[in-house]
C-alpha cells in the first residue's frame, strides 16, 4: 500500500534524479560525472525500496541494482524491460561501489535511461504525478 510518505520519498527520489540530469545536461567539459553517477544510483535504489516497501516486501538495504531488480520483478514483471546491462556498478553491493564511479557521460547516460524506465513503472502502477 502507498501511503503519503512512501509517496513523498517517490518525490525525493525524482527530485534526486532530476538533479542528475541537470548536471548531465551542462556543458560536457563542466559536469561532474561523480555527482550525476552517485545521484542516479541513489534515486534507483531508493525507488526500488519504496516500491518494495509499498507492497510490503522485505529486502535487504545492501543490495546491488540488479539484486534489487530481480526482487521487484517477482512483484512486478515490467521490471525485467528495465535494461541494466550497461550499467558497470549493477552487480556492486553499497559496500563494494562506495569509491566507483562512472567517468562517462555516456555511461551514466544509460543509467539515467534506466533509472527513468524504473520511474515509468513505479509512478504508473501507483499514479504519482
Amino acid at each position: 500500500m502507498i501511503t503519503e510518505e512512501i509517496r513523498n520519498s517517490f518525490m525525493q527520489a525524482n527530485q534526486v534524479l532530476l538533479q542528475a540530469q541537470t548536471e548531465l545536461n551542462r556543458p560536457h567539459e563542466d559536469v561532474v560525472t561523480l555527482s550525476a553517477c552517485q545521484s542516479v544510483r541513489a534515486s534507483m535504489k531508493q525507488m526500488m525500496h519504496l516500491y518494495l516497501s509499498a507492497h510490503e516486501i522485505e529486502c535487504n538495504k545492501k543490495l546491488s541494482l540488479e539484486e534489487l531488480i530481480n526482487v521487484c520483478q517477482k512483484s512486478n514483471r515490467l521490471f525485467a524491460s528495465v535494461d541494466i546491462d550497461k550499467i558497470e556498478c549493477k552487480g556492486e553491493t553499497h559496500e563494494n561501489c562506495g569509491g566507483k564511479y562512472c567517468l562517462s557521460i555516456e555511461n551514466v547516460n544509460c543509467c539515467v535511461t534506466a533509472a527513468n524506465q524504473l520511474k515509468g513503472i513505479v509512478w504508473s502502477e501507483f499514479k504519482i504525478n
